[in-house]
């Protein structure tokens, strides 16, 4: 079968009723997910937004031996698997950062096409002045990304112009030009709902009508009272409930594509996010904290890695399904990717070998290099038995985690997720923390700075499920139970002993 693959950045799984989500106009998408498998426990594996494509990419979970970084040269991805197969497999993309700096994330693809101009995409120079929001230093980075942006959306005319409406017609032209395909894979990565929030009025106005207070469009990434009110931190979720609205009206426009050109038939498609967005849960705004300074630099804190930023949708069409069904089993980002293999055709417990055209420096020097892929090195499992109902369950519990490798709590917090609804939130214990870390271009802060807690917290997420109490005094055992299940799974996946080291111990 042919495979469509939609990540859409940011997108919160209460953004569809699927989901219980109530707020949210997504009619598409609640329409999809009503003949489509809706996994009810899927989380992603590595965090961020480049971290979750590398898990995607390669099967694997990223966060054990790499961080926010370029596609390694030795990641063999899915992609050139299937191209090597003889599968057509295109890409295309808004993301800037798969993208931009040689970070080549399109490398193993038969085709790719980026749509220019999203959030920090270094593209034009014209118009010298732009307007920025009037909230001021309440939004991000009003030095680069603001300005950069303005000039990159001053040309647009109406809601064509913007980058969900771009890729997927990209996507249809697309699909049109290559509905006679023997075979294909068509992955596509949206930035949108990501800030910066711009939808079309239209949008905004099911939401909200008569807000008259400041621009707010890309948020500090911080704790709420400290700069923004109530009425702002509710018009900041109304901008990004529109963008959610608009890129589930253009998701639409694709599934209607399928049809019309009667792929329908033939072709699985996949719905998925990175992870999520807090909109003062937990008294915060963002998914870290990123405080600027004077200089327009940022210093970078990790945030815990709380159910509305790991806890994300999945919703997965088969050709030709007619009915809906929720599932239960507990899956991970890394688990798409044996999935797309088998959804194609290939078996992922086979070995495939070819040439792939490796970036040897981000300058632009390529070398060809001989690749093979070796089905053990895999930490994901294909998802393709529970949609046929040969099995209930894929694992027994999930780890959703930002970079071990920095050797400091400041980032490396982690979540465990048990199949019977605990979560232990735990950040390592290191006797020697790195303090000249970076997260790619920001300063990690200081630990002594630290103003998000390092020390594990323990919740019932049956009885609590916004994680609110502490449970960890009254349940230690259990706690270090779930602690040395999560270490031993690390073990089992290969984590190098220089990163695990600093999870080894619990309090």
């Amino acid at each position: 079968m042919n495979v469509i693959l939609v990540n859409v950045d940011t997108f919160r799984r209460d953004n569809l009723s699927c989901y219980g989500g109530g707020k949210v106009k997504t009619p598409r998408l609640d329409r999809f997910a009503e003949t489509s498998y809706v996994f009810d426990n899927f989380y992603l594996g590595s965090f961020p937004t480049v971290p979750n494509r590398l898990d995607i990419m390669s099967g694997r979970f990223s966060f054990i031996d790499h961080e926010w970084c370029p596609l390694p040269s030795d990641t063999v991805t899915v992609q050139q698997i299937l191209t090597a197969s003889g599968v057509v497999t295109q890409f295309i993309a808004d993301n800037p950062h798969l993208l931009e700096m040689g970070f080549n994330y399109s490398r193993g693809f038969g085709g790719f096409e980026w749509i220019r101009g999203q959030e920090t995409d270094v593209w034009r120079t014209a118009p010298r002045k732009v307007r920025l929001p009037t909230g001021g230093k309440k939004n991000r980075s009003l030095s680069f990304i603001c300005p950069q942006y303005a000039r990159n959306v001053a040309w647009w005319q109406g809601e064509e112009d913007r980058f969900a409406p771009r890729t997927i017609q990209a996507a249809c032209r697309w699909l049109e030009e290559n509905q006679d395909q023997e075979k294909f894979f068509l992955y596509l990565d949206l930035f949108d709902p990501h800030e910066p929030w711009d939808a079309p009025q239209s949008y905004l106005d099911l939401y909200e009508k008569g807000y008259h207070g400041q621009e707010i469009t890309y948020p500090q990434y911080d704790f709420w009272r400290e700069f923004l009110t109530e009425e702002e931190l509710t018009h900041c979720h109304n901008l990004y409930l529109a963008e959610a609205s608009m890129v589930d009206h253009w998701v639409g426009a694709l599934l209607d594509k399928v049809d019309a050109v009667g792929l329908a038939e033939d072709t699985a498609i996949l719905f998925v996010s990175d992870h999520g967005f807090l909109f003062g849960e937990h008294d915060l705004m963002g998914k870290s904290l990123m405080p600027e300074r004077d200089d327009g630099s940022f210093s970078y804190e990790a945030i815990r890695m709380y159910d509305e930023i790991r806890h994300i949708p999945l919703i997965i069409h088969l050709p030709g399904q007619t009915q809906g069904r929720h599932l239960k089993a507990m899956a991970q980002a890394p688990d798409l990717m044996p999935t797309i293999l088998e959804m194609a055709g290939l078996v992922a417990t086979e070995s495939v070998k070819g040439h792939a055209k490796i970036q040897a420096l981000q300058c632009g020097m390529f070398v060809t290099e001989e690749w093979r892929f070796e089905p053990e090195m895999l930490h994901g499992k294909s998802l393709m038995p529970l949609l046929r109902g040969e099995t209930d369950r894929l694992r027994d519990a999930a780890v959703c985690s930002n970079t071990l490798i920095h050797h400091t709590p400041i980032l490396a917090k982690s979540a465990i997720i048990t199949e019977d609804g605990w979560c232990l939130h735990y950040a390592g214990h290191y006797d020697r923390i790195d303090r000249g870390a970076k997260m790619y271009t920001n300063k990690l802060l200081d630990v002594d700075k630290a103003r998000i807690l390092t020390t594990p917290a323990l919740y019932c997420l049956t009885d609590d499920p916004k994680e609110s109490r502490d449970l960890l005094d009254q349940n230690e055992d259990l706690a270090r139970e779930i602690h040395r299940r999560y270490v031993t799974r690390l073990e089992e996946i290969g984590t190098p002993e220089e990163h695990l080291a600093g999870r080894r111990t619990f309090l």
